[in-house]
């Protein structure tokens, strides 16, 4: 590995531990070469959710997004252009990331770009597809490589999609308050009518009966998908089990977390302490790499 595809992914490393707490702790555990080209790609999931979330206009980001989208091909072409493009080349390359589950990437975040509501479960699960599965899908090759090439089944790739939906829909619920103080409500509109539960309810942070079973019925959503997802890390090479064991395993706690509230997000925010997170990254690690 010469200099600069060195000072690429070291680039995109230090982003990954600055800025994915939840996930960091679990690609730690994966081999070297795994380990950077996995932060590699989620460096670039990152950019594009940073360029849709930023406080720049319309405009900008949509433009931001089709210069991300161009870099993309020139990086699975083998002509990077950008700082971390280099390492992305790179991992493209060595263990088969396809870049069309990285262009869904960015497709999910110019969702965000074009509306502020979701009408239909439907519609939300195609959105987390999109910009969490999507993502999944684009670093399962890498957990999935072995001497000779990466061998992913359609089995895995379904249980991985289910993994990414399961995550997102914790995130939207976990996140609830804070997305509509932004304008922004990703429960769907047809399960808010079915439940009596106004928008005003959810910017006000009212927890009422409605609203309660609201959350709870999309709670169970997330936990299915996630139970669905839950062989996923058997389908692996056993030094690769332990990084996806821990996602869906910090997940499902936080679901926990949200039952044990009485679905109550709008209070402070939902999460695990680095020592939760410690517990369960030694005790998911030893069961999926040695069981």
């Amino acid at each position: 590995m010469d200099r600069a595809l060195r000072a690429s992914y070291r680039a995109c490393a230090r982003l990954t531990r600055r800025e994915a707490r939840n996930f960091y702790l679990g690609f730690a555990t994966l081999p070297r070469r795994k380990r950077l080209a996995v932060c590699a790609v989620y460096a670039f999931c990152r950019e594009a959710d940073d360029i849709a979330d930023g406080e720049t206009p319309l405009e900008t980001k949509k433009a931001g997004l089709a210069e991300l989208r161009g870099r993309l091909a020139q990086a699975a072409s083998g002509a990077p252009s950008g700082e971390r493009d280099l390492a992305l080349a790179d991992a493209i390359a060595r263990f088969s990331v396809d870049p069309q589950d990285l262009a869904d990437v960015v497709a999910g975040v110019e969702m965000d770009l074009r509306a502020t509501r979701v009408a239909t479960y439907a519609e939300l699960r195609r959105y987390a597809e999109l910009v969490a599965s999507a993502a999944g899908l684009a670093i399962l090759p890498v957990l999935a490589w072995r001497r000779g090439g990466a061998r992913v089944t359609p089995q895995a790739r379904a249980a991985a999609v289910e993994l990414g939906v399961g995550m997102q829909l914790v995130n939207v619920l976990r996140d609830v308050k804070e997305d509509a103080e932004r304008g922004r409500i990703y429960l769907p509109r047809e399960d808010l009518v079915r439940f009596d539960v106004t928008e005003e309810a959810l910017s006000c942070g009212v927890i009422e009966g409605g609203t309660r079973a609201l959350l709870a019925f999309e709670a169970e959503r997330a936990r299915e998908a996630l139970k669905k997802a839950s062989d996923l890390a058997s389908r692996l090479p056993r030094h690769a089990r332990g990084c996806l064991a821990l996602l869906g395993a910090i997940y499902s706690r936080l679901l926990d977390r949200i039952d044990a509230r009485g679905y109550d997000v709008f209070g402070p925010r939902i999460c695990l302490t680095g020592g939760e997170k410690l517990w369960l990254f030694v005790r998911t690690y030893l069961r999926a790499t040695f069981r």
